[in-house]
This record gives structure tokens, C-alpha cells and sequence, in this order.
């Protein structure tokens, strides 16, 4: 390619506004979006602990140069990087080139004494493969002058896996003990650490240990607060083979398949600390950023807790509630009130979170004397509607309602009368509004009152 064609190229996709943008020296919009989407995640993220489990059928695909980059980005926002990688097709086609045959029980390779030999000149091929890509010269790339100090050793101590159903699993093993103290000494020294598959024992044996074994007991180790695993499609899909992009820890383990069984290892260290679990397709360029630093990510989110969730809402939460209302205001969907109303009325505020961003809200207004509450302020961010939300959040108010011993629920409306008819409300007049109710109908913006009897 000659000088400047790659330019070319890209501008020659460009539109007209883009290319006036470009030319006036300025950013494209695009980008000012996405910066501003991805900035909560690069300061949440300074100074957490990743462990990324680089699955070997990736690397076969020589995948490792392209995701140096993205990691030494990690590396250069304070992410304190721990790298497992995986060899298990690579030591395939070292046995098979040796003619030798060993068997598997229960997703675990039997390890003979003979294939220590092959075992151990794939695993430390891949090795040096990855810290040479780590440590090549970023200039010309995107992190030009950034520079990354790799460190691997005898961070794993491992023991015989054992007789299992009568099997014995010779030099195949576990962890017994992750050497947390000097991983973390490396990580207080902006290192990366590099851990591969294989565990060593106080009397000098190698054990061949499953890299998400060792990914599992390493992030448990040093409080990760994420497990990421790069492979070729590792993403969990629904029914009609579509990624499931989020998923509780439970309805995940529910999951079946052969090709699902390994992720039971990483599960178990979402059991014992480890918040969540990341599975990324690696061959898509970019994969690593775009799960991280945007929202809804690329890959499937395996999470302790809800990754989405309906709470009360706090003083925190102001900005983000006056952000949804504000727009609706200014259409005169909503009425326009001061930002003290809202910040006196705060507590009867409801959220929907998604991954700590606010996307939702609405007001439940109590008045118990009256046996009613009014419903007000539902908000949903426009690229989060249709999909249930607003039903979700009125299922809430309902639920709410009831258990406070209310027997109606009500709203006034200009606009969205039609969607409150659909789920149960009946049109009704000011007549019924609470006599405690301390702002009064106003007949000339002609507001519909609509009420939903909660059968109490």
C-alpha cells in the first residue's frame, strides 16, 4: 500500500459532514458520543484488577499482535492486567505430530509422562509468541511511545489432579496455591503478568492445569473484579443462536451443553468474589474496548447481580432523573417544574439502572389518606425504549402501591393515554384527585386522568 492510501480510503467513506468535520480540524460527533459513554468506565476502571484469558485457538490464528494494542491501552488507564492463556490446540497438533495418543475424562486431558516433552515446547512457544508481541514498539500504532514491562514465572503452584472414577490423570493437575503476593508486588509495578497453563510443584514437577483453572483461582485470589475470556465465539446464545448479552450467574449455570462445561471453572470464582464474568469474541477487532467501554458491550456479561435493576433513587441520581425529564418537558409531554421540586420529591423517585447509569425513572407520589398514589415523571433514554421498561417500572409502582395498602393509582396525562389504557387504566376526571393532592388540576393544559383499581 502506498503512502497516504490508507487516508484516502477512509476519507472516500466518509460523508460530506464527516469530511467538513475532519477538514474544520474538530472531531467527528461520533467519536465526542462514544468518549463521553466510555468516560465513567475509564475512571471506574483505574486501579481494578482484570485477569483476561486468552483462549489458545485464538492465538492459532495469530489474533495476538492486533490485541497488544488494546491491552497496552488497558495497561496505560491504570488497569492492573493479569494475562492466562490457553494451549490446548497447540499442544493437540504437537502430540499428533509425535504420533502420541492420550486420552480425556471428563473435559480433562490425561497427561503420560511422554507428552511433558511437546506439552511443555507449545506452552513456552506461546509464551514467548506473546510477551514478543506485548513488548514490540508501538510506533505508528495508535499507542505509540506506550511500552510494556511483561512478567511470567512460578506464580502457580500445582499438585496431581489424582484417580478420579479411576482414572489417574498422571501429570495433569490443579492449583493448589496462586503465589498472590508477588503477583500483586508486579501489578503495584505497572506490570502486566503473564500466567500460562501449567502449574510447578515444591519437588520440581510440571503439571498440565486448565487455563480457566488457573484464570478461576488467580482472580479469586486477587479480588479481580472481572474475568474476561477472549476466544473464537465463546459468547452464550439463546434459541435461535443470537448472544446473549446479559446474564445472572444462576440462569446462566442453567445453561446446558457440551461446549458450555468448561465455564462452570469461572463460575466458581464468580461464587467466591469475583463480580463478573466477560465472554468476547477476539476475532472482531476492537472486541476488548467495545465490551468494556461501552454500555451494552459486544459479548455475553455473566454477573452476580443484576446487570439491570429497578431502586429507590438517591441524591446522586438527581442529574441523571433531570436528564431524562428535561427533554419531555420541553416537548410539554411533561409538565416543567424547578430543579428544588425535584430535589424535595427525590425520595418518592424511582431508577432503572443499567450498569450504574440511570436509563429510567418515575415518581410515586403517596397519599394515604385518600388510599391513592399518584404516578408521574416515567422517563425512559430513547435509545432504551420498546423493549419493556415502562411496563417494568409501572409493575413496580403497582407492587409498591399495594404493599403501602392502596387501593388506586393514578395518573395525568397529555399524550400517553393510549399506553396506560392498554395496561389497565380507566379514564376518569379531576373529581377523584386526592383533596390532599397540594397542586391543583389545571384545566387549561387539559390533562387526562386516568386510574388503575389495584383490587384492594
Amino acid at each position: 500500500m502506498r503512502p497516504g492510501t490508507f487516508i484516502e480510503e477512509r476519507r472516500s467513506g466518509m460523508d460530506e459532514k464527516e469530511r467538513k468535520t475532519e477538514m474544520s480540524g474538530h472531531p467527528a460527533p461520533g467519536f465526542v458520543d462514544w468518549f463521553r459513554e466510555a468516560s465513567p468506565y475509564i475512571h471506574r476502571f483505574r486501579g481494578e484488577t482484570f485477569v483476561l484469558v486468552l483462549d489458545g485457538e485464538l492465538l492459532g490464528e495469530g489474533r495476538m499482535a492486533a490485541l497488544a494494542h488494546d491491552i497496552a491501552l488497558l495497561s496505560s488507564l491504570g488497569i492492573r492486567l493479569v494475562l492466562v492463556y490457553g494451549a490446548a490446540p497447540q499442544i493437540e497438533a504437537a502430540l499428533e505430530n509425535r504420533a502420541l495418543a492420550t486420552m480425556k475424562s471428563g473435559g480433562r486431558r490425561v497427561t503420560p509422562p511422554e507428552a511433558l516433552g511437546p506439552l511443555m515446547e507449545s506452552v513456552g512457544r506461546l509464551r514467548f509468541e506473546i510477551e514478543a508481541a506485548l513488548s514490540q514498539g508501538t510506533d505508528g500504532t495508535p499507542m505509540a511511545g506506550a511500552r510494556l514491562r511483561v512478567v511470567s514465572g512460578n506464580f502457580i503452584i500445582g499438585r496431581p489432579l489424582g484417580v478420579i472414577e479411576g482414572v489417574d490423570f498422571l501429570y495433569t493437575g490443579t492449583v493448589r496455591r496462586v503465589e498472590n503476593e508477588a503477583i500483586r508486588h508486579h501489578l503495584d509495578q505497572g506490570d502486566v503478568v503473564l500466567l500460562s497453563p501449567l502449574g510447578f510443584s515444591p519437588t520440581g514437577e510440571i503439571f498440565n492445569i486448565l487455563s480457566f483453572e488457573v484464570a478461576a483461582k488467580t482472580a479469586v485470589a486477587l479480588g479481580a473484579s472481572k474475568i474476561i475470556l477472549l476466544g473464537k465465539a465463546p459468547e452464550i446464545r439463546n434459541g435461535r443462536g443470537e448472544a446473549v448479552r446479559q446474564m445472572v450467574l444462576p440462569d446462566a449455570r442453567a445453561k446446558e451443553g457440551e461446549s458450555l462445561r468448561p465455564l462452570s471453572l469461572l463460575y466458581e470464582a464468580l461464587d467466591q468474589g469475583v463480580a463478573r464474568l466477560h465472554l468476547i469474541d477476539g476475532s472482531r477487532d476492537g472486541a476488548l474496548l467495545l465490551e468494556l467501554f461501552t454500555r451494552d458491550g459486544i459479548g455475553t456479561l455473566v454477573s452476580r447481580d443484576p446487570f439491570e435493576h429497578i431502586r429507590k433513587a438517591s441524591l446522586d441520581d438527581l442529574v441523571a432523573i433531570l436528564g431524562l425529564v428535561r427533554p419531555l418537558e420541553e416537548k410539554g409531554v411533561l409538565v416543567r417544574r424547578p430543579r428544588e421540586r425535584f430535589e424535595m420529591e427525590l425520595d418518592h423517585f424511582i431508577v432503572t439502572c443499567r450498569d450504574q447509569t440511570v436509563i429510567g425513572c418515575v415518581q410515586l407520589t403517596p397519599y394515604p389518606a385518600s388510599r391513592m398514589a399518584e404516578m408521574a415523571c416515567l422517563a425512559i433514554l430513547p435509545e432504551y425504549r420498546g423493549e419493556g421498561r415502562g411496563e417494568q417500572l409501572l409493575a413496580w409502582c403497582r407492587s409498591e402501591a399495594r404493599r403501602k395498602g392502596f387501593s388506586k393509582i393514578f395518573v395525568l396525562t397529555t399524550q400517553s393515554s393510549r399506553w396506560f389504557m392498554e395496561r389497565g387504566f380507566g379514564l376518569s376526571g379531576p373529581e377523584i384527585l386526592p383533596a390532599e393532592r397540594t397542586i391543583p388540576y389545571d384545566p387549561d393544559r387539559k390533562s387526562q386522568v386516568l386510574v388503575s383499581d389495584l383490587g384492594i
